[in-house]
């Protein structure tokens, strides 16, 4: 896998071996995204870590065949060394902050009731989006080879 990110376990295991990362910083929105992202031959699957805002018009609306082979992840802390890699769907990220994120042993009462609050505000996926825009998360959209 060619990789600027450098190489990541998880995302060699989520990814093909001949996946081609593309920069999100050298475009300018949805379009550019797009346009980048078809330049790549559709034999290979394509990444890019991006903007939250910048996927929502990357994928055309109303094709079946994009829309099917586009899937969005959230990585936690970083897109360059994630711990944790799941799906932008919302029932997958409520599943992670409700059973897979916790406050660490020994935090102490008032930190812990702090980390325990905003893993709760963690169940809305906006929030991861929040996390995205202060970099405490990164966004990577991926189109698999059709």
């Amino acid at each position: 896998m060619r990789n600027d990110l450098g190489v990541s376990a998880a995302w060699v295991a989520l990814l093909p071996d001949d996946t081609v990362w593309l920069s999100g910083q050298d475009h300018l929105g949805a379009r550019g995204l797009r346009r980048a992202m078809t330049a790549v031959p559709p034999s290979r699957c394509r990444a890019v870590v991006t903007s939250p805002w910048s996927f929502g018009g990357a994928t055309r609306a109303g094709d079946p065949v994009d829309a099917e082979s586009s899937q969005t992840y959230v990585a936690f802390p970083s897109c360059e060394g994630p711990i944790l890699v799941a799906s932008r769907d919302a029932a997958v990220l409520r599943y992670v902050a409700d059973s897979v994120l916790s406050v660490p042993p020994g935090a102490g009462r008032v930190p812990s009731m702090v980390l325990t609050a905003g893993l709760r505000l963690l169940r809305l996926p906006i929030m991861w989006t929040f996390a995205a825009i202060v970099r405490a998360a990164g966004v990577v959209l991926v189109r698999r080879a059709g």
